[in-house]
């Protein structure tokens, strides 16, 4: 599902919409939102010794915490039926669920989350089908993306791309060294984003390239026709056909996430005529 509305919030792919203002009764009436700005950073401190001052390190970001603060509107004898179908929206999961949201001038975007369920007081004004509610959330990735994944799919380039080699930028400059061979993929967040490279064969030896910054991911691995090799750079796995566990083929670690702006990548191998590369991603967000 897609939220078409402004300021509209919903968990799940069928969850309840919050702050719908063409839904009618039942509805839940957003107040605020905490916990969509900056996640809060992993800080380390450290005192100079015989001097004034310090160091610190904040370069990582930790899990976020989401707050909805809330009034819940229904008819008087329908509270109770309401608030369980927002409990069950909103029950404890073991696996993330996308948690959606859409700004004005802007496509929706999603945090994937674990919920923590719904808060709320028996109060006076239960009476007339109102209460005041509170929606937790836990987002382990901080990451805020783009609700829609991209894919881009990469043409093969005969021979191992492992080695020395320049970036892209100073290849065009130098001269027009680079291969043509490749495909540039476009984060358009402000972030580095995380991609799933999903390598089809038949295939020998497989590498992949960030041409622009110089990282190398390379496997000795022989792929068979229709045989998939599935790189997750989040989580760092590496999956034959993506069930079986292949981490042990690696050559080269490089690992890498797409920066924002344009990435060039290409796709070798010793042997490969017919196979390809598909690279998944989301832009991601601070």
């Amino acid at each position: 599902m897609t939220l078409t509305e402004d300021l509209t919030f919903m968990l799940g792919n069928s969850g309840i919409v919050l702050n719908s203002s063409s839904s009618g009764l039942p509805f839940v009436d957003v107040i605020t939102v905490i916990g969509l700005d900056n996640a809060p950073y992993r800080e380390t401190r450290r005192e100079h010794e015989g001097a004034d001052g310090g160091f610190m390190d904040a370069e990582f970001e930790r899990g976020r915490d989401i707050l909805i603060n809330a009034e819940i509107f229904t008819d008087s004898g329908t509270m109770e039926t309401y608030l369980d179908s927002l409990k069950f929206n909103f029950a404890p999961s073991r696996v993330t669920l996308p948690f959606y949201f859409k700004v004005p001038g802007l496509d929706e975007r999603v945090v994937y989350v674990k919920p923590l369920g719904v808060k709320y007081d028996w109060e006076q004004i239960r009476r007339t089908g109102q209460a005041k509610a509170q929606f937790k959330m836990f987002a382990e990735d901080p990451r805020i993306y783009t609700s829609t994944s991209n894919l881009v799919d990469i043409p093969f380039t005969a021979g191992s791309l492992t080695g020395f080699g320049f970036n892209l930028d100073f290849d065009l400059s130098f001269g027009g060294a680079a291969s043509p061979d490749g495909s540039f993929v476009n984060n358009a967040g402000n972030r580095p984003t995380p991609p799933i490279f999903t390598i089809t064969g038949p295939s020998t030896s497989p590498s992949i390239r960030d041409e622009t910054y110089g990282n190398i991911l390379a496997f000795n691995i022989d792929l068979a026709a229709g045989e998939t090799l599935v790189i997750d750079a989040l989580y760092k796995t590496v999956r034959l056909n993506g069930t079986v566990n292949r981490r042990n083929t690696m050559t080269n670690f490089e690992w890498f996430f797409l920066n924002p702006g344009s990435t060039f990548i290409r796709y070798g191998a010793s042997a490969g005529v017919g196979s390809s590369l598909n690279v998944s991603f989301r832009s991601a967000w601070r």
